[in-house]
This record gives C-alpha cells, structure tokens and sequence, in this order.
C-alpha cells in the first residue's frame, strides 16, 4: 500500500493527544515528589514517559506498515 498522507496527520495527532494525556499524569507525580515520595513520583514519571514513546512508536508503525491492531 502506498503512504497516506491522511494517515500520518491522524497519528501525529492521536500522538499529541496521548502526551498531553500523560504530561498530567507527570504532574502529578512531581507533585508527589514535592510532597515526599520522591521514588513513587520518579517512577511515575518514568512509566509515563514511556508509555508516550510506547504509543508513537506504535501509531508510526501502523502509518508504514498499514496494519492496525486494535482490528484484530
């Protein structure tokens, strides 16, 4: 299948959506380090983090390779 321009648009998006979602989620947990819990509030940050690269990984691989999982 050839790219879809479209396609890419729509992930780029569904990509930013997902780490504005999860940047709260961040913000939480710095507020749980300010509040204490320092290696809760770090670990938080850092599942976050790579659920966000977890994510676009994923969206960009169906871009290329044209498959979705979510269908199967």
């Amino acid at each position: 299948m050839a790219f879809d321009p479209k396609d890419a648009v729509d992930a780029v998006r569904d990509i930013a959506v997902n780490a504005v979602e999860k940047s709260a989620d961040i913000v939480e947990n710095v507020t749980a380090i300010i509040k204490g819990d320092v290696a809760g509030g770090a670990s938080g940050i850092v599942q976050s983090s790579v659920d966000i690269a977890t994510d676009a990984v994923d969206r960009v691989k169906e871009v290329f390779t044209d498959k979705d999982d979510e269908l199967d």
